[in-house]
C-alpha cells in the first residue's frame, strides 16, 4: 500500500511536469492530480522538490539494481539514451533554482555515488586532492545532462558521448563500479 500511493504521487507530478514548468507546480496541484491528502503527500514527502529526486533516483536504481550499470560508461551511456528519452518531458525540472534545484540534487546524486563506488573500491576516505577533482566532475554532470537533452550535441552518438565522458574520469573511477555482485 505505501509503495502504491508513493508511486501515484510520482505519477501525479510525472503528469503536471509533461505541463506544467516545474517553479509553477504547487504541492497542492500534486494532491489534487493524486486525488490525496495533504497529510498523506507529507507522510512520503517534505516537498515538490523531494518528489522530483526521488522519481530520479527510482530512474536510477531501476539501472543499478539489474546490474545494467557495470561502469560509469554504463551510467553515462544510459543518461544519455534512456536518461535522456525519460527526461526530455521532463526538461522543465533544470529550470528550478537554488539548493533545492534539480542540478543541486543531481550533484549530490552524483557525488555520493562517487563516494559510495570508493567505498566499494575499499577508498572511504579519499583525499582533499581527489575530492576536489570528483565534487568538479560531479558538479558538470547536471549542465552535461541538460545541455544533453535539449539537444546541443548534434550527430554525437548516446556512446560517443558516454566514452568521451568517460574518459574524462580519473583512473580510479575507471573499471568496474564493484556495487553489483
Amino acid at each position: 500500500m505505501q509503495n502504491h500511493i508513493k508511486n501515484d504521487i510520482v505519477e501525479a507530478f510525472n503528469n503536471l511536469i509533461e505541463k506544467k514548468d516545474f517553479d509553477k507546480i504547487t504541492v497542492q496541484m500534486i494532491l489534487d492530480e493524486a486525488g490525496i491528502g495533504r497529510a498523506t503527500f507529507y507522510r512520503y514527502f517534505k516537498d515538490k522538490y523531494e518528489v522530483m529526486n526521488y522519481n530520479y533516483m527510482q530512474f536510477l536504481q531501476s539501472y543499478l539494481i539489474t546490474g545494467k550499470i557495470r561502469t560509469f560508461e554504463d551510467f553515462f551511456l544510459i543518461m544519455t539514451s534512456t536518461g535522456a528519452d525519460f527526461f526530455r518531458n521532463k526538461i522543465k525540472v533544470f529550470d528550478s533554482t537554488g539548493p533545492n534545484s534539480f542540478h543541486s540534487y543531481m550533484y549530490e546524486a552524483s557525488f555520493g555515488m562517487v563516494k559510495l563506488v570508493l567505498a566499494a573500491r575499499g577508498n572511504p576516505d579519499p583525499t582533499p586532492m581527489e575530492l576536489l577533482q570528483y565534487s568538479f566532475l560531479c558538479h558538470g554532470i547536471p549542465f552535461l545532462y541538460e545541455s544533453w537533452i535539449k539537444g546541443e550535441y548534434p550527430g554525437v552518438t548516446p556512446e560517443e558521448a558516454a566514452h568521451v565522458i568517460y574518459e574524462l574520469l580519473p583512473e580510479a573511477m575507471k573499471g568496474d563500479l564493484g556495487l553489483v555482485p
